[in-house]
């Protein structure tokens, strides 16, 4: 099987975060909170930072393809494993289709054609990039490498013409908060969307040379370079054009570009940037929802013909993730369904605190400890039940019904609907780690 390293793990994590979430969810964070939207970044990098804490220790002790679902299952159960397994499957699948109609919508920016080429466009990207996962960690990896170092570049680039050409006065920052405060962690509830891909790192452990201690580096590096780009780049929107004007923008770096009057060719450089950024962020989508299939297949809470594994690649899990990302383009309200995804993807990183407390409080041994402990951890819950909160009465009801739906599907999985035998829990091996008490 191959093999990657550390820093090929830390790109494909970046290859998550920076991606289609800066380039479309800041206009939107900028349009709710106006310059507050810079302290709703702040607030949700400290939330990432917990939970990115959190989770460089549970891959430390907990070596697994499945992620936040080995985390759950180890040391919440296997019910509670099963059902953070069954939110990540939909959130990365319905999160590939959003992004990939992004990836449309950038394309088709530079011609005007109706609605279903970019649907053809979507479901043509899904296919290239479930085809470089087929292929293999490997292949990704170096894609990934590639292609995150041109997103960077770009946003590096966008930051340079902001210094030049932005006007940062006064006037561009203020008043600081226009409207209510509560607007901030409605903003900050947007923001944690671009910052949320570096579970995708966790899920890479068995693909990982030495991922005890590769895995919690990778994790810490990616939030690190992904959280100082994005707040310097909130400064640099904002100094471009006045906040008021992104209500109305559906390419906001782009659109600042244009209204300060930066050359034609960095417009477009960013424009293909960002293209760029919604295929890498597709990528490891697939990645990390393939990997979770995997995982929960080799756990027997999935029939066994997901796995289909060859040398680096869970072919047929992959197959899987795809198949359900194009048809999510085709479901019609996707918005409606994203909610049930947010919801679900903030209840399982909230859980990661918890999954802390419960491995020290079992003597369990790692190669890497969350500092501050167990401050960290209660922040990390705190936070994550305020911007659950954020999200709105309508994402809380389709999320708890997405919940108990996962809870049910676990239940009736278990009565054999598989046709196969089941194993108690005691039976089962544990994802591969460092899963035994110290004495």
């Amino acid at each position: 099987m191959g093999m990657i390293n550390k820093w090929q793990a830390t790109f494909i994590g970046l290859g998550n975060i920076i991606g289609a979430g800066i380039f479309v969810l800041a206009g939107t964070a900028i349009s709710d909170a106006g310059p507050g939207a810079i302290i709703a970044f702040i607030i949700t990098a400290v939330l990432a930072l917990t939970i990115a804490l959190n989770s460089a220790e549970l891959s430390s002790k907990i070596v697994s393809h499945g992620g936040l679902y080995s985390f759950t299952k180890v040391t919440m159960g296997e019910s509670a494993g099963f059902v953070v397994g069954w939110l990540r499957a939909i959130s990365y699948a319905i999160a590939a289709s959003a992004v990939a109609i992004g990836f449309g919508s950038y394309i088709l920016s530079f011609v005007n054609l109706p609605y279903i080429y970019i649907l053809l466009l979507a479901t043509i990207l899904i296919v290239i990039a479930a085809a470089i996962d087929y292929k293999g960690i490997g292949t990704v990896a170096r894609v990934e490498h590639v292609l995150v170092f041109i997103t960077i570049g770009g946003l590096v680039l966008f930051i340079i013409i902001s210094i030049f050409y932005g006007h940062w006065t006064m006037p561009r920052f203020t008043p600081f908060i226009p409207s209510r405060p509560m607007n901030i962690i409605e903003s900050a509830s947007l923001a944690f969307f671009a910052y949320s891909g570096f579970n995708t790192i966790a899920t890479l452990g068995p693909e990982t040379k030495d991922p005890e201690r590769s895995i919690p580096f990778a994790i810490l590096v990616a939030l690190a370079v992904s959280t100082v780009l994005y707040i310097v780049i909130i400064f640099g929107m904002l100094a471009l054009m006045p906040f008021k004007y992104y209500g109305i923008t559906g390419n906001p770096l782009f659109n600042a570009l244009v209204f300060a009057h930066a050359p034609v060719a960095v417009e477009y450089t960013i424009n293909i940037v960002a293209i760029i950024a919604t295929f890498t962020v597709t990528i490891s989508l697939i990645v990390a929802g393939s990997r979770t299939l995997l995982q929960m297949s080799e756990d027997r809470l999935l029939p066994a013909w997901i796995q289909g594994r060859k040398k680096d690649s869970p072919r047929r899990a992959t197959l899987l993730i795809a198949a359900l990302a194009i048809a999510s383009l085709f479901i019609g309200n996707l918005q409606v369904i994203a909610l049930a995804s947010n919801f679900g993807v903030i209840f399982s990183y909230s859980l990661t605190g918890l999954a802390v407390v419960i491995l020290r409080k079992r003597r369990v041994n790692g190669k890497f400890k969350s500092p501050l402990y167990p401050f960290v951890q209660i922040l990390s819950i705190a936070l994550s039940a305020l911007i659950m909160f954020a999200l709105g009465e309508r994402a809380f009801y389709i999320g708890t019904v997405t919940i108990l739906v996962g809870f049910m599907l676990y239940f009736v999985e278990k009565e054999d609907i598989f046709g196969k035998t089941r194993k108690t829990g005691k039976e089962r091996e544990e994802p591969k780690g460092g899963i035994t008490p110290s004495d």
